[in-house]
Order: C-alpha cells, then structure tokens, then sequence
C-alpha cells in the first residue's frame, strides 16, 4: 500500500535525505521518497505493515509525523 505522511519540520535538502534514510531502513518498507517542496513522504509499505513504525522512524530523527492518506494499490 502506498502511505502519504506529512513531515513537519523539513528545512533544507539534508533534511530530506535523513527522513528518506529513517524511512527506507525501517524493517519492511519497500520504497520511500520524501519531499522537501511538499513536506511530505510517500512511502510504499505492504499490506498487513504497523504504520506505527513509519511514525517513530520519523520522529526518531527529530521530525514530527502524521499520516495523512493511505492507499491500497491494485
């Protein structure tokens, strides 16, 4: 499924890089691209993934987290 959170706190490109990097070595998710003009990440997960753990990935790098959409893929 693909999960939209929202990331407070992104100031400049390395910040991108640090939430990408939380994000992609959390234990099952596929994909993760974070955006500094959206302050947003998308991140691809699968179906039965603890969204919980997207949000403490994010917030152990000093950012705040909060899902704002998820979708489920064909």
């Amino acid at each position: 499924m693909l999960v939209t959170l929202d990331v407070k706190g992104m100031t400049c490109p390395l910040c991108v890089t640090v939430v990408n990097k939380a994000l992609r070595k959390t234990d099952g998710v596929i994909k993760a691209k974070a955006s500094l003009k959206t302050e947003q990440a998308i991140v691809t997960v699968p179906e039965d993934f603890n969204l919980d753990n997207l949000l403490k990935a994010v917030d152990e790098t000093g950012y705040k987290g909060s899902i704002n959409k998820i979708e489920k893929q064909a």
